[in-house]
């Protein structure tokens, strides 16, 4: 996105770390880069850098096997139309102990096939929620037998519209 979370990563890892931001848009890598120079220059964070990918495909990026400390994925997992993919791809990615965290939306159950593609709520992000015990599942598949909640609060849908689309779904 803006760049903010990886700015405010690089203040947590010193001068000795490293922090890659990713997303898959020009306009917005174009807004993160645009403020480098001064968190550079006020913060000392020059150890952030940004790369423009998807986050199914971290190779491609060049971001080698067993590499990263820590991944966090900021409203990414559901944008993303493989899952499966994300998942083995940041776990090829993270070193022995790393560690995954993500902020995103996840539903009580699993969204209906005409809700999971329906362009409003895509784009409103909660199209693409998973089922909090499908993430569960998945996460176990692909080697991560330990996740948890940290903190989560109910997603209030302000929108008639969309609220009637959704139903009872609790996001």
């Amino acid at each position: 996105g803006s760049g903010r979370d990886c700015y405010t990563l690089a203040q947590l890892v010193g001068k000795d770390g490293h922090v890659i931001g990713l997303d898959m848009t020009d306009e917005q890598l174009e807004v993160a880069r645009r403020h480098q120079g001064w968190h550079a220059e006020r913060f000392g964070a020059a150890n952030v850098e940004f790369r423009k990918g998807f986050i199914e495909d971290l190779a491609s990026v060049g971001i080698a096997d067993h590499s990263v400390d820590l991944v966090i994925s900021n409203c990414v997992l559901n944008l993303s139309p493989d899952k499966p993919r994300l998942f083995a791809e940041l776990f090829r990615v993270l070193k022995p102990g790393g560690e995954l965290y993500f902020s995103d939306v996840f539903a009580d159950r699993r969204i209906p096939k005409a809700l999971a593609e329906d362009p409003v709520l895509l784009g409103e992000c909660l199209g693409g929620a998973m089922y909090l015990e499908d993430f569960r599942r998945m996460l176990y598949r692909v080697g991560c037998a330990d996740a948890r909640v940290v903190a989560s609060a109910p997603l209030l849908v302000n929108n008639r519209e969309l609220e009637a689309q959704t139903g009872n779904i609790r996001f």
